[in-house]
């Protein structure tokens, strides 16, 4: 009975949004996006079904109630806030907890002096850090780096939702607030909360996470259809997932290096390793380095920030390469199933001066592991492309930009030059893995405490694994 409830109710949802897109005014020959942005403050939290009942009565009122709420939640998700986003009094339902929603007020931001009306502050100084941040996006969207690309997207109009959770951002009080107004793009629709921008100096993450969301509203691909992300539903930059899935969030990052070269050394040291997930087990996970044999040059191209380097690197080593890139973007965004091989196949098409040269960064990115075949599968079958597979030789050469991963050894290569040591130099390396290991320990422990974005969290928690690894291996080595 259940099932079969909630089976009607996806067939009624599904066409009723089929309707929809199809009466939808038609975007695609948009020539500039622009932003249409709404304040939204939480006014309260709602119990909308009884988390706990007792007895049948009590259970069927539930089931019931369940079934409802879940109609009511698709359509204000999926229609209400994409298509009717509006002002007023509005609810939001909560992702975490179905038994909970949150009654929000919404308002059309007219000015950046007016959002700070709404914030309920005269300057700058009267914001909280997560309202600073939304302040910046809203900025943020008006600037060069945003404006130069609202060429390529296809779509007339983005509302932009600014959630301001100040007053429920306590974790004990209300553990779902976070996760609830995640930051996301829905294409026609981009939210940014303040919860998760509550720490000091929050606004540069916040601009990039913006442009990390404009760039998912500027794409039309779509991902696999079954766990595109994997069984925990949750990905990381150096995660293998699915090729069109690591196309979509590989741009999405790409754009955000563009903007920053913290980022671009954050990718760098991220793709070093690689973590599959189980086929069985959601959230666990083995992990490789990226030039191990045991991962295959194909797998590394189903990975995210594998996709975005190879992107950034088309653009700062190929003439004109962010116009090239985007411009190939732009051009390929009606195959709906694209990934990284349909992209640099149209690449190598538009721009075939630059195929050689693209074939190399695939070469080097893959650490050379991909055959001929299929190196020319992504580069194409040119007289410049073959011409490069005859002199491709066994070892990668390193290119301008990568040189940092390239030099950067593993953790066994790290302890294979200590076996030739002399006792003075083995202490000296014991203590500078020591030190290494402290300082990566207390950028963890400062980022953790501050509250930073969670992929850099899990990132200096990637970089003080390493270090722990390589600090043990060396202890092992002189017991012995």
């Amino acid at each position: 009975m259940k099932q079969l409830f909630l089976k009607g109710s996806y067939l009624s949802i599904i066409l009723v949004l089929s309707l929809l897109i199809l009466s939808a005014p038609d975007q695609v020959r948009a020539e500039n996006t622009e932003f249409e942005f709404y304040y939204q403050n939480i006014e309260k939290v709602v119990e909308i079904n009884n988390p706990e009942p007792e007895g049948w009565w009590e259970n069927a009122k539930s089931f019931v109630k369940k079934g409802i709420n879940f109609v009511k939640k698709a359509w204000e998700k999926n229609v209400t806030r994409p298509f009717l986003t509006g002002e007023g009094k509005k609810t939001w339902y909560s992702k975490k907890d179905e038994n909970i929603a949150y009654e929000v007020q919404r308002t059309k931001v007219k000015s950046e002096k007016h959002l700070m009306q709404l914030m309920g502050a005269k300057s700058e100084d009267d914001l909280s850090d997560g309202q600073l941040a939304l302040l910046a996006v809203y900025r943020h969207s008006k600037s060069q780096a945003i404006q130069q690309r609202t060429p390529y997207g296809y779509r007339s109009k983005i509302r932009v939702i600014l959630s301001d959770t100040t007053g429920y951002d306590n974790r004990e009080e209300y553990p779902n607030t976070t996760k609830d107004f995640w930051p996301y793009s829905q294409g026609r629709l981009i939210q940014m909360s303040s919860n998760r921008y509550n720490f000091s100096g929050s606004d540069k993450d916040a601009k990039s996470t913006f442009v990390h969301e404009f760039a998912h509203s500027m794409d039309r691909t779509i991902k696999e259809f079954i766990h595109p992300y994997g069984k925990d539903d949750s990905h990381y930059t150096n995660e293998m997932t699915r090729p069109r899935t690591a196309f979509v969030e590989g741009w999405a990052e790409y754009n955000e290096m563009l903007d920053s070269e913290d980022e671009v050394d954050s990718m760098h040291r991220s793709i070093k390793r690689i973590k599959i997930e189980s086929d069985s087990e959601a959230g666990d996970y083995t992990y490789y380095d990226a030039d191990s044999p045991d991962i295959s040059g194909l797998d590394l191209l189903s990975v995210e920030g594998i996709n975005a380097n190879i992107l950034y690197r088309l653009t700062t080593e190929i003439p004109d390469g962010r116009e090239k890139v985007f411009k190939t973007f732009k051009g390929t965004r009606w195959k709906l199933f694209r990934n990284l091989k349909s992209f640099s196949r149209a690449f190598a098409r538009k721009y075939p001066e630059d195929a050689a040269k693209l074939a190399e960064i695939f070469d080097q990115e893959t650490h050379s592991k991909l055959s001929e075949r299929e190196l020319k599968h992504y580069a194409g079958s040119s007289d410049a492309v073959e011409e490069y597979i005859a002199t491709r030789g066994e070892e990668v050469t390193v290119a301008e930009g990568s040189a940092d991963r390239a030099k950067s050894p593993t953790p066994q290569q790290n302890v294979i030059r200590v076996n030739n040591m002399s006792t003075q130099d083995f202490s000296t390396a014991l203590k500078k893995a020591h030190e290494n290991m402290l300082q990566a320990l207390a950028k963890y422990k400062n980022a953790v405490m501050k509250q930073s974005p969670t992929q850099n969290i899990k990132t200096l928690q990637q970089e003080l694994q390493e270090r722990q690894q390589i600090y043990k291996q060396l202890l092992d080595l002189r017991k012995k």
